[in-house]
């Protein structure tokens, strides 16, 4: 076995959250006088960045709003986005197949991580992780800086670990961070049919390519 641990990104790797984001982002910036955005390939960039960055990259909104505004999409998402999503195909049974086989697992995700915890606890895949990590109430944590709290936690080697996930984003913190990257194609960032570049070590298909890609 190659690899004693991996870490799952949530948002488009383990669940498909797209309704509840977009849904939340545009009620967000309503009620702070923007206007709403239904380009579905524009309101896509809103997955994967730290949240501070989404805001503006989907919506230019002004700096200043930042901070109003991720109190507001917080409080929204709690309420009634979180609940807009699914567990893909297949992604229960490649988690129980997983550890059937020795391997420890983990969610590393730039998602506010007591509503990571809430999240895969209401869709019954909770009990797979030793370790589910996320952004905090300062939203300044980096991807790689989450990879590394898994790594801490758990006190597993670099080279022991890798991560699955579907942006770029997700690629960029498995670099940084030194371990090894597979990606999804079925989730937001990458899309279907995209190829395996040299910082991936496989492109998974399908939730259950990954058993056969590890």
């Amino acid at each position: 076995m190659r690899y004693r641990l991996a870490i799952f990104d949530l948002d488009g790797t383990l669940l498909d959250t797209s309704e509840g984001i977009f849904s939340t982002a545009n009620k967000t910036v309503v009620a702070l006088g923007c206007e709403a955005v239904t380009d579905e390939a524009q309101l896509s960039k809103f997955i994967g960045p730290p949240i501070t960055r989404c805001f503006v990259d989907v919506y230019d909104l002004d700096p200043s709003l930042i901070d109003d505004a991720i109190e507001i999409y917080r409080a929204e998402y709690e309420k009634s986005g979180r609940f807009l999503a699914r567990a893909y195909e297949g992604i229960e049974e490649t988690l129980t197949d997983l550890r059937s086989r020795g391997y420890r697992l983990a969610v590393g995700t730039l998602k506010y991580e007591p509503l990571a915890r809430r999240m895969l606890e209401h869709f019954g895949l909770a009990h797979h992780f030793e370790s589910i990590r996320g952004s905090d109430d300062s939203s300044s944590r980096t991807k790689s800086d989450i990879i590394n709290a898994v790594l801490t936690e758990l006190g597993v080697e670099r080279e022991e670990a890798i991560l699955i996930g579907d942006t770029i984003h997700d690629e960029e913190g498995a670099k940084e961070s030194g371990v090894d990257f597979l990606a999804v194609d079925y989730g937001f960032g990458f899309p279907s049919g995209h190829p395996q570049d040299e910082g991936m070590v496989g492109m998974a298909r399908s939730a259950r390519d990954v058993l056969s890609l590890l």
